[in-house]
């Protein structure tokens, strides 16, 4: 049986094979002219046609059409059947965390998946070292005190809290004021002048070594951050059997050589990064930021669409997942790459791409609602006309029918495209809808802010898997995250006596039960409901509607003076009954 893939192949062979016999002949003393030549030996039409009276090959041409390459052959009929899920389209790897993240209990563990202690410690060794360099600008050294890890993790609740409250581009001071309108565990961990410090002097690197390593890396100034947080979230989940690879603008106008500009994108000029994402939990699992061309060196790589493709992939090779890209990713090629890497591939095309035939393109004749398939091997090329004179044109691999929604009327590649295309934008924006980006001009803090975010939308996809019944909206999840990170230091900061009386009674509650006061004790334990000094009498009722003051002494109820006893006793009984 004849293969769709050898068919190229049996048309150069037989032209060789004609060109090579004429030309022996020709060459020989022979008397045979070139008309005899053409009645002795078989042209192309004339070998199609005594291949297909063979019973193993059973396709006419009418069954092919070439691509604009003229290269490129489609075949308009379906080449294997739908009777069973191709091997392709078979995956067995579940979604889910992986082990080194099944033992989160709490929103904090699962940050501490992406951001570890040892990323966390590297930010204060180097925040440390960039306070010491400048603390001789500053007349008392509390200005300049140097930090430590868990004020740290209370400067991101802080951001996160932020965030929360969409106040990342309005005026922060807002925030610390007394007033009644600021946020009051805010103003408890720290004051407005050592937030601010802390962002002005945070740092990613060791600024003495910066200038040597910026020769072969651009992003040398947060390499020693990224690079561990991608590989934390590779590590830490496994993605769904749909993924998506699309760009991200981080807004960002400061100076930087690789910003970038994209009119469509509501940021328009900001960091671009391009991610691989689950279309159907939105979990980040692989990004990379866009720096332009790299130095020579051991960062230089290719920025070719089909080149950053493969590099997203490596997490998901030989998982036989789906993989969802734009026009921009994708080429024919490029899914025969993927199938051989065992991820299939769905995509749509540019109208210039040369494998696609001329009669798929937009057409004024074409009736709208119309498809047209083309098959080859693993492959599937669909174009359907939802305007006049308009054509969308998708290539998948992972599927190998003629279907069509009834509902819609549109074919199932179409519909499984718009299922999974918005993977990555929908991380994107739910970045967007807390984000904790402050305004700066520094690139490094900048591209820290998004992965800030990311963490938080990965923490809760996680949380959500290992406690499906206690995953919280996002909301109250970065709410609970925010104030996760600043308990430990609220406690430490609990234990000072000199800050303002209102911050004081409010960081009691962070004191162990021994220390704190009795006036916080008596405001915060829950009492029982203040008792009545007057009530209607127990055999009275309403009847009299009056109250009375008297209670029983056993029972306790109100009593008037018709229905209560007094009973006379002598001081020495008295005593008596109460010493018993």
């Amino acid at each position: 049986m004849l293969r769709l893939s050898d068919m190229p192949h049996v048309l150069q062979e037989l032209s060789d094979e004609e060109t090579n016999l004429r030309n022996s002949d020709i060459d020989s003393d022979s008397d045979l002219s070139d008309g005899n030549i053409e009645n002795e030996f078989f042209t192309d039409e004339s070998e199609l046609e005594g291949q297909e009276s063979n019973d193993e090959f059973m396709i006419t041409d009418q069954d092919f059409i070439l691509g604009k390459d003229l290269e490129t052959i489609w075949c308009t009929t379906e080449v294997k059947g739908a009777y069973k899920t191709p091997q392709k389209n078979i995956v067995k790897i579940l979604p889910g965390p992986k082990p080194k993240a099944r033992e989160v209990k709490n929103e904090v563990d699962a940050f501490l998946q992406f951001f570890d202690r040892d990323m966390l410690e590297l930010i204060v060794k180097f925040t440390n070292m960039y306070i010491d360099n400048i603390s001789h600008d500053y007349n008392r050294e509390r200005d300049c005190r140097r930090t430590n890890y868990t004020e740290l993790l209370a400067l991101l609740g802080i951001l996160y809290l932020i965030g929360l409250r969409k106040e990342n581009h309005a005026n922060v001071q807002e925030i610390w004021t007394s007033d009644g309108t600021g946020v009051m565990v805010v103003r408890a961990a720290m004051s407005y002048k050592r937030f601010l410090f802390l962002l002005r002097c945070m740092r990613f690197d060791n600024p003495a070594t910066r200038s040597d390593r910026c020769r072969i890396d651009k992003l040398a100034a947060i390499r020693t951050i990224l690079d561990p947080f991608v590989k934390n979230c590779i590590d830490s989940y496994n993605t769904s059997e749909l993924v998506t690879i699309d760009e991200m603008l981080h807004p960002f106008r400061g100076r930087c050589s690789f910003v970038q500009c994209i009119p469509s994108k509501p940021a328009k000029y900001g960091i671009k990064m391009f991610a691989l994402c689950d279309a159907r939990t939105f979990f980040c699992n692989n990004l990379e930021v866009y720096c332009g061309k790299q130095p020579p060196g051991p960062y230089e790589v290719s920025n070719k669409p089909e080149d950053i493709v493969k590099r997203l992939v490596v997490p998901i090779e030989k998982s036989n997942k789906n993989l969802t890209t734009d026009n921009w990713y994708t080429s024919i090629p490029l899914v025969e790459d993927m199938l051989a890497k065992d991820i299939t591939m769905i995509g749509t095309l540019k109208k210039n791409n040369a494998a696609i035939p001329p009669s798929f393109l937009p057409n004024k004749n074409r009736v709208v609602g119309t498809t047209e398939f083309g098959f080859s091997d693993n492959k599937t090329l669909v174009s359907f006309v939802p305007k006049v004179n308009k054509a969308v044109i998708l290539v998948s691999s992972m599927h190998d029918s003629k279907s069509i929604d009834p509902d819609t009327g549109k074919p199932d590649i179409i519909l499984d495209y718009n299922m999974t295309k918005g993977g990555v934008d929908t991380c994107e924006k739910m970045c967007a809808a807390y984000s904790v980006s402050l305004v700066t001009r520094r690139w490094p803090q900048a591209i820290f802010y998004v992965l800030l975010n990311i963490a938080s939308i990965n923490s809760r996809v996680l949380l959500s898997f290992i406690k499906p019944q206690e995953a919280p909206r996002r909301r109250i999840f970065q709410k609970n995250l925010a104030m996760g990170l600043l308990n430990e230091h609220l406690a430490t900061r609990a234990q000072i006596r000199s800050l303002p009386k209102d911050i004081s009674v409010y960081l009691e509650q962070y004191k162990r039960p021994e220390e704190q006061c009795m006036y916080f004790k008596l405001c915060t334990t829950p009492n029982e409901p203040p008792t009545k000094k007057r009530g209607n009498c127990v055999l009275c009722g309403r009847q009299k509607n009056s109250s009375a003051s008297m209670k029983c002494d056993k029972c306790s109820s109100f009593m008037c003076k018709e229905h209560s006893k007094k009973t006379i006793i002598c001081l020495r009984c008295c005593e008596e009954e109460t010493t018993n």
